[in-house]
C-alpha cells in the first residue's frame, strides 16, 4: 500500500503488456470487487484501477495469488520475466 501523498508506481503502458495478459486483465476487471483503500486486506488484490483524483477509482479486490499483492491476472501483468521485457525493447 502506498502512503498518502506518495505517487503510485508507474504501470506498464498497454503496448508493453502481452496482448493475452491484457485481454485476461480486462475480463477479470469486469468481475472485480471494486474496493476502496479502506476495504483492502492482505487477501485482496491491490491493483489500482482508474485515476486516483476521480470518484471512479478503485482496487481490484479479487483474491490474491499467495505471496503476491495482486490476483493471478494482475500478477501476470505486474511481474513479467526479464527476458520478456528485454525482447520488447528490440
Amino acid at each position: 500500500i502506498i502512503p498518502a501523498g506518495q505517487p503510485l508506481p508507474p504501470q506498464p503502458s498497454t503496448n508493453e503488456i502481452d496482448s493475452e495478459a491484457l485481454a485476461t486483465v480486462r475480463e477479470v476487471e469486469k468481475t472485480a470487487r471494486k474496493l476502496s483503500l479502506s476495504e483492502l486486506t492482505e487477501r485482496t488484490c491491490k491493483w489500482p484501477i482508474g485515476d486516483p483524483a476521480t470518484e471512479d477509482f478503485w482496487f481490484c479486490g479479487l483474491p490474491v495469488t499467495p505471496g503476491k499483492p495482486y490476483c493471478e491476472a494482475h500478477v501476470a501483468v505486474a511481474f513479467q520475466p526479464m527476458s520478456a521485457r528485454r525482447d520488447r525493447k528490440r
